[in-house]
Order: structure tokens, then C-alpha cells, then sequence
């Protein structure tokens, strides 16, 4: 009977390590583009860049996030274990970042009679706020809550702006990343403590 509960406590420390993992994962994915926003607003604050600047630095941020949060993933698969379908789950999420670009930067800027930087402000959060909520209903992980839902909230505010919409959603949107990645940190500790 000893030894079952030893090895009923064994298997319970094991399991807490790899939800913990499973959490640092997630917290990587929201840290990595807290980085590329961050990055971004900082050279586009050092340098008179013209707009076509995004055409190169977006697509290339793009690849990198994918590459980092990749190589993190199959480290993670590995370690925990995990087999299945989880190219079906890729297409799914992707399919939900494809709807939030076109909802986000094709039908709001079409509806939307303002100007540019009050399209530009409420495209992006509408953009990450349909995007991280449609990833949020695929896993239903609460941490995503703060990711989403900051956005969401900020989009009238963003509409009825006179100045910097731009602004606005840029920090509310690292503000939403950042509670996400404290939330998922808080998680994994609190998994390992188990």
C-alpha cells in the first residue's frame, strides 16, 4: 500500500512538471511577440521609416516567432510526450489568424470612416482580439483572457479617439501580453508546487 502512494505522489510531481512546461510554453509564445512589438516601436521611433517598412519587418517577425515557438514546441513534445494530431490544431489556429487579418485589416478599415490612425488603432485590436479569442476557444486556456480581452475592450475607446489610436492599441495590446505571460508563468509555478 506504501509503495502505491509513493508512486501515486511520483506520477502527481511528474504530471505538475509537464503542465508547468506546457504553461512556460505558452508563456514564451506571448512573450516572443511582446519582443517583436516592442522591437519594432522602438526602431520605428530611431528611424524615419516609410510605411513599406512593414512589408519586410512584419513577414520576417512572422517567421522567426514561428521558427522560435516551433523549435520551444518540439522541445516540449518531446519532454512530454505528445503524439497525435497537432498539425490539425496548427491548421485550426491558423485558420482563426487568417479570419482575424481580414476581419481586422480588410472589413474594419472598409467600414470604418476615420481617419487613418483611428483605422489603423481599431483594425489591430480588432485583429488580436478575434485572432487570440478564436485560439483561446480552441485550447481554453484562461490565460489567454488578458491577450483578448484588453484589445477587446480598448476597441471603442481606439473608435472614439481623437489622437493616437495607434497608440493606444499598441500598449494595450502588450499590456494583454503581459498579463497573459505573468498568468502563464503564475500557472506553471503553481503546476510544479502541486
Amino acid at each position: 500500500m506504501e509503495e502505491v502512494k509513493e508512486l501515486k505522489t511520483v506520477l502527481e510531481k511528474v504530471e505538475g512538471k509537464l503542465i508547468a512546461a506546457g504553461k512556460m510554453y505558452g508563456a514564451m509564445n506571448f512573450a516572443v511577440w511582446l519582443v517583436i512589438m516592442s522591437l519594432y516601436y522602438v526602431i520605428m521611433g530611431i528611424l524615419d521609416l516609410p510605411w513599406q517598412f512593414n512589408l519586410v519587418y512584419w513577414p520576417v517577425a512572422f517567421i522567426v516567432a514561428m521558427k522560435f515557438t516551433g523549435s520551444v514546441w518540439k522541445r516540449y513534445v518531446r519532454l512530454a510526450g505528445i503524439a497525435g494530431n497537432s498539425w490539425k490544431e496548427g491548421i485550426a489556429i491558423m485558420g482563426v489568424w487568417v479570419a482575424g487579418l481580414l476581419l481586422g485589416w480588410v472589413a474594419v478599415p472598409l467600414a470604418l470612416n476615420k481617419p487613418v490612425d483611428t483605422e489603423i488603432g481599431v483594425a489591430l485590436l480588432t485583429f488580436i482580439s478575434f485572432s487570440v479569442g478564436g485560439m483561446f476557444a480552441l485550447t481554453r486556456e484562461r490565460e489567454m483572457i488578458p491577450a483578448f480581452g484588453i484589445p477587446a475592450i480598448l476597441i471603442p475607446f481606439a473608435y472614439s479617439t481623437l489622437s493616437n489610436a495607434t497608440v493606444l492599441a499598441a500598449f494595450g495590446i502588450a499590456l494583454g501580453f503581459s498579463l497573459t505571460t505573468l498568468w502563464y508563468l503564475h500557472s506553471a509555478f503553481r503546476a510544479i508546487e502541486r
